[in-house]
């Protein structure tokens, strides 16, 4: 009985040990894709810099006609600057200008998200509504942001209120369309399964539906905010804010200090980058990892 008891505590530390084996393969997986990655992001950041140093060194040696194209080293020491509140532009440094960016977006963006949500998940279940609800969503799709302008300055005039107009009504097409898109494709047979399961509506969308939809769900939010954010600099240059980004790009170039303009454009580019590339790819990876297509 000792032997045996022997063997099975030799066995359990062997699995366990095997365990462990696993979890520090797993973990040292991931630190190698995670390092590969940031290579490749920093190995396409150096060399999008180095486009730039060229155009900037042919520009101002072989075109330049009065005003000089700013090089990477005049735009990140003038952005430095910036960040250091000891540049200002219009009496504002580029926090505060940044700060009122982003409230704008993410109220734009926050109204896009809850009706495309909410009509994407009507027009998604229903297979009478979807084709005729589809068309309105499309021809709002097929409309630019900025071509907006007339519309939002006759319904709000100038100001904040129509740069969030802007944003939202550019969010909220493709956040419809993929909501709609991603109920659809659930297989009929998940479907009958929630239903013979004694699941209500509720548990149906939240159990089946929605995890089912979820990676077209995230595309459709990355869209979204993607579209939101570039559409925001833009309508800040036409819709009369006095502050922010774009305002601030506007301001710069008009007054010839396209360096500080290209500064500007650097935290635009930041900002954009950290959205994308943190807060929804780690969320398209989650949602990846929960439909069991990623370790």
């Amino acid at each position: 009985m000792k032997f045996f008891s022997t063997m099975d505590e030799e066995i359990i530390r062997k699995i366990e040990e095997s365990d462990d084996a696993e979890v520090v393969d797993v973990n040292v997986h991931r630190e190698r894709k995670f390092a590969v990655k940031l290579m490749i992001f920093i190995i396409g950041v150096l060399f999008t810099i180095l486009i730039w140093y060229i155009v900037a060194w042919w520009y101002n040696t072989y075109k330049m006609w009065g005003i000089g194209f700013p090089d990477p080293y005049v735009v990140f020491s003038r952005f430095f600057e910036l960040a250091s509140d000891s540049f200002l532009i219009m009496n504002n440094n580029i926090w505060i200008h940044t700060i009122d960016s982003l409230k704008r977006w993410f109220m734009g963006f926050g109204i896009a998200f809850v009706i495309g949500v909410v009509l994407g998940i009507i027009l998604g279940s229903s297979p009478k509504l979807y084709p005729f609800g589809m068309v309105p969503v499309s021809i709002i799709q097929m409309i630019p942001g900025l071509a907006w302008f007339p519309v939002t300055i006759l319904l709000f005039g100038f100001g904040n209120i129509s740069a969030v107009y802007i944003i939202a009504i550019t969010v909220l097409a493709p956040i419809t369309i993929n909501v709609a898109n991603g109920l659809r494709r659930v297989p009929e047979v998940n479907k009958r399964v929630a239903d013979m399961c004694g699941r209500n509506a509720v548990e149906k969308y939240t159990e089946v539906m929605i995890p089912f939809s979820l990676l077209d769900i995230l595309a459709g939010l990355r869209i979204g905010m993607a579209n939101g954010w570039r559409v925001l600099i833009s309508a800040e240059m036409v819709v009369g804010v006095s502050v922010g980004l774009g305002y601030s790009i506007k301001y710069t170039s008009a007054n010839i200090d396209y360096v500080t303009a290209f500064a500007c454009i650097i935290m635009i580019c930041i900002i954009g980058l950290i959205i994308d590339k943190i807060i929804l790819a780690n969320l398209e990876q989650y949602g990846r990892k929960r439909l069991g297509l990623e370790e």
